[in-house]
């Protein structure tokens, strides 16, 4: 049976962590209600997550921890897929118009567009 919690070691903690993300992007997916930016590890550890929700896009503290919680919901379902990937979630404007499910399901096609230009880069870096 799989595991599916969301360990202290999936999460992006320190600003070193954080920096290695932003400074090393080797993926970059969004919409109009979120920017992912991803580093590859190329190993095999567990995917990390940090999410970076500014006050500015979304206003009510509510608003930010149920894209928050959203985020991470997401994210613990399809961890398996993603390992070896460090991701940092940014919140744009758009956020705030899309509701619990509707995020849901632009995040879930965030993750698979993510995996498939990860395969891309696999697929030209190995020929």
């Amino acid at each position: 049976m799989m595991d599916f919690t969301f360990k202290k070691a999936q999460k992006l903690l320190t600003s070193k962590d954080f920096k290695s993300v932003f400074d090393h992007v080797h993926i970059k997916a969004g919409t109009g209600e979120l920017l992912v930016l991803v580093f590859d590890n190329q190993d095999e550890r567990p995917a990390r997550l940090g999410l970076v929700v500014a006050k500015k896009n979304l206003k009510r503290a509510v608003d930010r921890n149920r894209f928050k919680r959203t985020i991470r919901e997401s994210f613990r379902t399809h961890q398996h897929q993603l390992k070896g990937l460090d991701f940092v979630v940014l919140s744009r404007r758009g956020a705030l118009t899309l509701d619990g499910p509707a995020l849901k399901r632009v995040v879930d096609q965030t993750w698979r567009r993510i995996l498939k230009k990860r395969a891309a880069n696999i697929a030209t870096r190995d020929s």
